[in-house]
């Protein structure tokens, strides 16, 4: 994972000022200790009213702070060895807790453990336990103000988090919120899009999967959009989308190719070759068309060599050269693959694909020729 290193920056905040409480705020302070203190307000805290829940924050956070300061002076020379960042979160957390309860103290202690907020950032970038990564990064955003310029990393590293972990509901909700920070975009958007598919049950979840993709990046995820349509019987969708793709630019050669895929599909071969066709001409070392165009064309070959081969399994002269033409034609096509692919390494099936059309057509030292180069003879 890409890491990233934040600056500390300065963040003030306003409220208003109430009076300390003295019971639940002199109980915490009792306890001399963070956790202990924490405890104590956890188990009250539905029944304390705002102003209580204030006092008991001013409290907690000097024990936070307290425990803290050790990792706050490393941070503050400039070094990260040694720093407990879960201390320093627990001072944040519980200084932004109490200005939402407009504590007496609030004002001041936001102001004092603000600047180390963009540790967190560090923190989450740093760890590889998940569930240390989540709690980093959302304490960073729970805290954000408007237009945090580092908000973006946090939400990426929060939705990262939720993805190893398999929540990915929140994984997809945390990286919408991290697509605007150019840093992260990229690998944001790909954790956007796999935990949206990978929520996807039902035919409205596809749908509204295919609505996501388009608001994301239709161009970039046209083929992708096109093929769900398919599975879920929207043609009318796929050509509508092949229409407008074409009406805005009539060299796309991935529109062309997905309507002669869903042509070629249906049988209508002469259709689906002509726009592989385009395709090509388009883009002449477009591999997959070419390889379609093989398709296509041998399919339509064995095809009318199943129509006109009758019961006693003759067929006729003339019948029997229109299948060859057919099947010789695809070996061109396959050949231009091969070219292109000599490797094999783009489209592994093409030299059995080839092999078989050679032996169709009666041409063995050719099959054999690729036979040899597959080390089966």
């Amino acid at each position: 994972m890409k890491k990233f290193f934040i600056t500390m920056l300065a963040v003030a905040a306003t409220t208003a000022s109430f009076a300390q409480n003295p019971k639940i705020g002199k109980e915490i302070s009792a306890t001399k200790d963070y956790d202990a203190g924490k405890a104590i307000l956890d188990a009250q805290f539905a029944t304390l009213t705002d102003e209580d829940k204030g006092k008991a924050y001013d409290a907690l956070y000097k024990l936070a702070k307290a425990k803290a300061d050790p990792s706050l002076a490393i941070l503050g020379a400039g070094k990260s060895e040694g720093v407990d960042y879960k201390t320093i979160m627990n001072a944040i957390e519980t200084a932004y807790n109490g200005q939402k309860y407009a504590s007496k103290d609030s004002k001041k202690n936001v102001e004092e453990i603000g600047p180390f907020r963009p540790a967190l950032i560090n923190a989450a970038n740093s760890t590889n336990d998940d569930k240390e990564k989540l709690a980093y990064s959302l304490c960073y955003t729970s805290t954000a103000g408007d237009n945090d310029a580092n908000a973006g990393l946090a939400y990426y590293f929060a939705s990262y988090a939720s993805y190893q972990t398999k929540d990915f509901a929140n994984a997809a909700k945390y990286a919408k919120n991290a697509l605007s920070d150019e840093r992260v975009k990229e690998q944001a958007e790909q954790v956007y899009r796999v935990s949206l598919e990978q929520n996807v049950k039902t035919r409205e979840d596809s749908i509204n999967y295919v609505n996501e993709l388009k608001a994301l990046n239709l161009e970039k995820y046209f083929n992708q959009i096109c093929t769900i349509y398919q599975e879920l019987g929207e043609e009318g969708q796929v050509l509508k989308l092949v229409e407008e793709a074409l009406a805005k630019d009539p060299n796309n050669k991935i529109a062309y190719f997905t309507r002669g895929s869903m042509n070629n599909s249906k049988k209508q071969y002469d259709a689906a070759k002509a726009d592989f066709k385009k395709a090509v001409e388009i883009d002449p070392e477009f591999i997959q068309a070419w390889f379609n165009l093989g398709v296509c064309s041998s399919q339509k070959g064995f095809d009318l060599n199943e129509k006109y081969t009758d019961k006693t399994g003759k067929i006729a002269v003339d019948k029997a050269a229109e299948v060859t033409e057919c099947l010789k034609e695809a070996i061109g096509y396959y050949e231009k693959v091969r070219e292109l692919d000599p490797n094999h390494e783009k489209i592994s099936n093409w030299p059995m694909q080839l092999r078989m059309l050679y032996n169709a057509v009666g041409d063995k030292a050719k099959a054999d020729e690729i036979s040899k180069m597959l080390g089966d003879i």
